[in-house]
């Protein structure tokens, strides 16, 4: 398995954790593909977040930190594409 393969499990866990305790921090990623700051959202983690960052501020690429105090648990930049119409 690749850390890419990895690092997108290790998000899944998170999102299916649903702790209030671990910090997002959400960043919007520009044309270039860099994050820009400052963060646009810092939510407690919630099972629900990647809904939350699409009703916020639409489809597109953000980059994610995940922290638990001082102990980063997660970060990447993640794809957020609008709901498929049934």
């Amino acid at each position: 398995m690749d850390s890419e393969t990895r690092k997108w499990e290790r998000l899944h866990r998170l999102l299916a954790q649903d702790d209030w305790d671990q910090t997002v921090y959400v960043y919007a990623v520009d044309a270039s593909g860099k994050m820009t700051k400052p963060c646009i959202a810092k939510w407690g983690m919630h099972a629900g977040l990647l809904d939350s960052i699409r009703d916020d501020f639409g489809s597109g690429e953000y980059h994610l930190m995940i922290r638990r105090g001082k102990t980063m648990l997660f970060t990447g930049t993640i794809g957020v594409q609008r709901p498929l119409r049934r």
